[in-house]
């Protein structure tokens, strides 16, 4: 049986590893909304929009830097609106189930980031103003993509976050393996080339995390 100053030896390095604990590691509940696109669907703009909802813990490297790993429900699409121009309406719902690392540099209240995440899809649905698009056109099973991100701390509890999301790898192939056609954002022959081998979700988010 341990005596009284075995116990209140063990009690504080309890409590200082408890507090050490703390000081390095920060578990916090992510949501907010986002807008994204999909490339080489002859559509521009972020129109269609979603939910983002999950959970990080991010570790202090040091007093500028920390890591983080996250998991988190985030949808994704396009969209395009009938009218006199467009003949069809058009909606892509995508939803994965994402894995963010992300390395993050702290400038004051603001804190900078960049990171990859790994996505699963978990389901889609596409269709136009005459109803569900068929064939199918299934999407690959994973994205892989990279992240990029300001933070601004609010609060000793809460941040808010705006984030841009871009696909890495192509999400799927595009429609009878056409070849994107040009766009008004092309930084070049080697983004044409990229964008040839299939489609790449971007997105926009904005995001609050509240600090347990």
């Amino acid at each position: 049986m341990l005596n009284k100053p075995a116990l209140i030896l063990l009690l504080g390095l309890f409590l200082s590893s408890e507090k050490s604990f703390a000081q390095k590691f920060s578990l916090g509940i992510v949501g907010g909304a986002s807008s994204s696109q999909i490339s080489g669907d002859g559509i521009h703009g972020f129109a269609q929009f979603g939910g983002l909802l999950g959970a990080d813990v991010e570790y202090k490297l040091n007093e500028l830097w920390s890591l983080s790993i996250g998991m988190q429900f985030n949808q994704k699409g396009a969209r395009n609106y009938k009218s006199k121009s467009v003949y069809s309406a058009y909606r892509l719902r995508t939803n994965y189930l994402e894995m963010p690392i992300i390395l993050h540099y702290k400038i004051e209240q603001f804190k900078i980031h960049a990171g990859m995440y790994l996505g699963a899809k978990i389901n889609h649905k596409e269709r136009n103003s005459f109803g569900p698009i068929d064939p199918v056109r299934e999407f690959n099973t994973l994205e892989l993509g990279f992240q990029l991100g300001v933070n601004y701390r609010l609060n000793t509890d809460w941040q808010v976050e705006l984030r841009f999301q871009n696909s890495i790898l192509p999400v799927r192939a595009h429609e009878l393996n056409q070849v994107y056609p040009p766009s008004w954002f092309i930084l070049g022959e080697w983004h044409q080339e990229i964008l040839n081998k299939g489609q790449y979700f971007t997105s926009l988010s904005l995001v609050f995390r509240y600090n347990l």
